[in-house]
């Protein structure tokens, strides 16, 4: 990673609440024993893995507003829950202001919230990585199960997430991004032709 990169991430982050510092720091390092473990480039993981909260914290207002002058879609999913946006335009924030044009560290970014069609093996382990935070164990009960999955497979961790977590949005009556959707039947069809 270039270092100068490297360390305009870091003070960014340093702008960011503590809370997320640490959740970033958490995420920097599962994604690092995950590359590790499957043999992924982690370079590309940990700058994923540091600027994929970069615009967590903007309000929803702006994310919606930063989206469309992106020209990026916008579904009434997002228009629901602008949350779902940080990471798409978060990827764009570090394309235009950092100049990253790799998509393999952008679109890991870009579908770490919610996931998508298409997922690359990069995009897994970061969307996975956000969710082994230790931090997030209450949240997400089922979490050692993940974990203990995303050590052999990422498919079969990714799959186990998502099943936990759409069960999850309707048990409470909650709204099911179409994205994690995608990527779910995509991830369970990957895996069926697997076996």
């Amino acid at each position: 990673m270039n270092p100068d990169l490297r360390e305009k991430l870091i003070e960014e982050l340093r702008h960011l609440p503590k809370a997320v510092q640490a959740h970033v720091e958490q995420v920097r390092l599962v994604s690092l024993d995950v590359a590790q473990r499957h043999s992924l480039d982690v370079e590309r993981a940990e700058l994923a893995a540091l600027a994929h909260d970069i615009c967590r914290v903007t309000p929803a207002g702006d994310l919606l507003n930063m989206a469309r002058g992106f020209g990026m879609p916008v579904n009434p999913i997002d228009e629901a829950l602008p949350v779902f946006l940080h990471g798409p335009v978060g990827a764009e924030v570090l394309r235009r202001d950092y100049g990253v044009d790799d998509p393999e560290v952008l679109d890991p970014i870009r579908c770490h919230t919610m996931g998508r069609e298409g997922m690359t093996p990069l995009d897994k382990l970061l969307f996975l990585a956000d969710k082994l935070d230790p931090g997030k164990v209450k949240r997400y009960p089922f979490i050692e199960e993940v974990r203990r999955l995303a050590r052999e497979d990422l498919d079969s961790a990714f799959l186990c997430f998502v099943d936990h977590q759409v069960r999850a949005f309707l048990d409470h009556g909650d709204l099911v991004h179409p994205g994690m959707m995608a990527a779910r039947n995509e991830a369970l069809m990957a895996l069926k032709r697997r076996r």
